[in-house]
């Protein structure tokens, strides 16, 4: 809508106080125009009502009765009516009214004179006045009597004979309309004059009255649109602050709320310094956490690597440590049956001339078996050279893990509270490690004693291939160097004697080692899962870490919205 046809504050206001000014303006000034004129109507009735009572005892005091002469003159005894001009001429003067008095209709003497100055006499009175008066014998008041064109307010009485009940006649009193009309319209025109200047005062009071209201209404809307706008560092003027009513209420409520919100403001502009700043801060410690976090991944995941190679050298090293022991013990097995077969051939000693075939025959059996002997001697030589090997490794692995253990405890003393955890699993896997470095130490000289044992062995199956040998080529000579031979053969049995110890103390070495890398088997097993647990448990640290970070940038977003907000307000 048109705001010129918007009905705002002041306009209701005028509307709800002139238009009921006016409207009480028109009532009065209607009453009092009608009430002034009915008054004077009344007062002028009763003023006309008395000149005519007075006009009539005047002529009514005269003794005799009303009786028309000859000559056509009213008499009223010896008093002649027709020749009153003293008496109606006297009554008009004092009271300013006309007089006349009428026989029947006729009026036959009269105070009112036409232009010329004449008296006014013979014309005959209306239709209803001779109706009401004459025929009625009722007294009437008109507002408008027409006497030679000149309007009256005229009262009209009845003259009655003594004894009679028809008046013979009516007494008539009148004042001028225009001169009484002229009174009332004088008073009417004072009264309404004295209400339309007291409706201007009254509208000029409304019109003061309310541009007051508007204009204060006006500057508490200019202070709350400056408000809304974001300015709070308006000034309201006191004076109106002071007001004792709705105005002075409105603008200490708005100063109230200007003051409300310039301590909310600046509480919310404090508050988001502070979430800004440790948002910041935070920010900052979760950006080195993310870091150390992902160094402590990178350790985790070598220490993986390393654990799981180490699980896998032991596990191959447990199965060749193994497969030597069975080859030991068939060389322990092999042992005891040429331990019985030396026995035999002592128990054979008286007969070794009647079994000289049976000895080419054992020569050759024993020829054979101590070529398995020394292949089988060759073979734990061997497999006591990768059992070297092997702890060699382990040794290496160990020492590596050592080192990634320290690596990792240093990380961990890094990471602060959060890492002790970790520097726990770390000081477990170097505990683990050195266990593992003196195992293999430990095996080490083990397999050392057992390579030198294989070595002395290998020597002794040469010497007794040697023996052998010649064995074979002089055996024409058999019983000539019978003695020779047996005398070898004791010191073959001897020397057999020393392998089944060796044999037998490599067996339990062997077992052992076999419990040693079994046990280390375990460890690095254990060391290889507890190092993916850890892995994980960093996965997933990491992932919170970035969880964290995420939410930290959003409440940086959110305080940078909520600054962003506040700055619409100036404080």
């Amino acid at each position: 809508m048109d705001n010129k046809f918007r009905l705002t504050l002041k306009k209701k206001i005028l509307a709800l106080t002139i238009l009921p000014v006016f409207l009480l303006g028109a009532i009065v000034i209607i009453m009092s125009v009608t009430v002034v004129k009915n008054s004077m109507v009344k007062e002028i009735r009763e003023a006309l009502q008395s000149a005519a009572t007075a006009t009539f005892a005047a002529y009514d005091q005269n003794p005799g009765d009303y009786m028309q002469a000859s000559n056509g003159n009213i008499w009223k005894g010896s008093y002649n009516i027709s020749k009153s001009e003293s008496l109606v001429d006297s009554i008009s003067q004092k009271t300013g009214m006309e007089v006349t008095f009428f026989y029947g209709d006729s009026r036959i003497m009269t105070s009112a004179k036409d232009k010329e100055g004449k008296r006014i006499l013979g014309s005959k009175a209306g239709e209803k006045i001779r109706h009401t008066v004459l025929e009625g014998g009722m007294e009437y008041f008109s507002s408008s009597v027409s006497i030679d064109g000149t309007m009256y307010y005229g009262y009209y009485i009845p003259v009655f004979q003594s004894g009679a009940e028809k008046p013979v006649g009516m007494v008539f009193v009148g004042a001028n309309k225009a001169d009484k009309d002229a009174v009332v319209d004088k008073i009417v025109n004072i009264i309404i004059i004295t209400v339309c200047i007291v409706m201007a005062c009254c509208i000029f009071a409304v019109i003061v009255f309310s541009n007051s209201i508007t204009t204060s209404v006006k500057k508490g809307i200019t202070a709350v649109q400056q408000v809304a706008t974001g300015n709070l560092g308006i000034e309201i003027d006191t004076k109106l602050i002071k007001q004792q009513d709705e105005t002075g209420d409105l603008y200490r409520a708005i100063e109230q709320l200007k003051n409300e919100l310039v301590n909310s403001i600046e509480a919310i502009s404090d508050n988001t310094k502070a979430v800004l700043s440790a948002s910041e801060e935070l920010d900052s410690t979760t950006t080195e956490t993310n870091q150390s976090m992902q160094e402590v991944e990178i350790a985790v995941n070598n220490i993986t690597q390393s654990a799981l190679q180490q699980a896998g050298i032991s596990e191959t090293a447990y199965k060749n440590v193994n497969g030597m022991g069975k080859k030991i013990e068939q060389t322990a097995n092999e042992m005891k049956d040429l331990e019985d077969n030396a026995a035999a051939m002592r128990v054979a000693e008286d007969k070794m001339a009647q079994m000289i075939k049976e000895l080419i025959n054992s020569n050759k059996q024993l020829q054979k078996l101590i070529n398995e002997i020394g292949r089988q001697t060759k073979q734990t030589n061997e497999s006591a050279q990768k059992i070297s090997n092997v702890t060699k490794i382990i040794a290496s692995i160990a020492e590596e893990t050592t080192l990634l253990s320290l690596n990792a405890s240093i990380e961990a003393a890094r990471a602060g509270e959060s890492g002790k955890g970790f520097a726990v699993v770390a000081s477990q896997i170097q505990k683990l490690a050195s266990q593992s470095n003196e195992s293999s130490q430990g095996i080490e000289e083990i397999v050392t004693e057992l390579i030198e044992d294989s070595n002395r062995a290998v020597v002794i199956m040469e010497n007794v291939m040697e023996t052998i040998d010649i064995q074979s080529g002089n055996m024409q000579k058999t019983e000539v160097m019978t003695g020779e031979v047996m005398e070898r053969l004791n010191a073959s049995v001897d020397s057999m004697e020393v392998i089944e110890k060796s044999v037998s103390y490599l067996d339990n070495a062997r077992k052992e080692i076999v419990s040693t890398v079994s046990e280390l088997s375990n460890i690095a097993g254990q060391n290889a899962a507890v190092t993916q647990e850890v892995s994980a448990s960093t996965d997933v640290l990491a992932e919170h870490s970035k969880h964290v970070a995420a939410n930290m940038e959003e409440l940086r977003n959110i305080a940078g919205n909520l600054k962003e907000s506040i700055g619409h307000f100036r404080v």
